[in-house]
C-alpha cells in the first residue's frame, strides 16, 4: 500500500494523477525559488525540475511520505523541500568546482 491516495501497483488513472501531483510539486518549488530569488530563470528551473530523473526522484519521495502516513499536502511539501535542497546542493557544488578551477567555466576541477 502507498497511502490512501494510491495503491500499488498504480493503475492508469492513478499514474496520471501522480504525474499531475509531481508536476504541481515541481512547479510550486520553482515558483517558490523565483519568488525568493528573482534573479533566477524560471524557465531554466522548470526545465531542470522536469527532467525524467528529477521527476522520478520527486515521485518516489512523495509516495514514500504518503506511505509513511503523511497527508498529501504534507507529502508534497516534503517532496518539494527535498527538490529545492537537492537543487541548491547541486548549484553550490557547481559553484565550488568553478571556484576551484580558477573561476573559468568548463575548466577541470582540481
Amino acid at each position: 500500500m502507498i497511502g490512501m491516495k494510491y495503491r500499488a501497483p498504480l493503475n492508469e488513472e492513478q499514474a496520471e494523477e501522480l504525474a499531475q501531483d509531481v508536476g504541481r510539486i515541481a512547479a510550486l518549488a520553482a515558483r517558490s525559488l523565483v519568488e525568493s530569488f528573482p534573479h533566477l530563470d524560471v524557465e531554466q528551473l522548470a526545465e531542470t525540475f522536469t527532467r525524467p530523473l528529477v521527476l522520478e526522484s520527486t515521485a518516489l519521495r512523495y509516495l514514500g511520505a504518503l506511505e509513511a502516513g503523511d497527508s498529501p499536502g504534507e507529502a508534497a511539501g516534503k517532496a518539494g523541500a527535498a527538490l529545492i535542497h537537492a537543487w541548491a546542493d547541486a548549484r553550490l557544488a557547481a559553484q565550488a568546482r568553478v571556484a576551484g578551477s580558477g573561476g573559468e567555466p568548463g575548466a577541470p576541477s582540481r
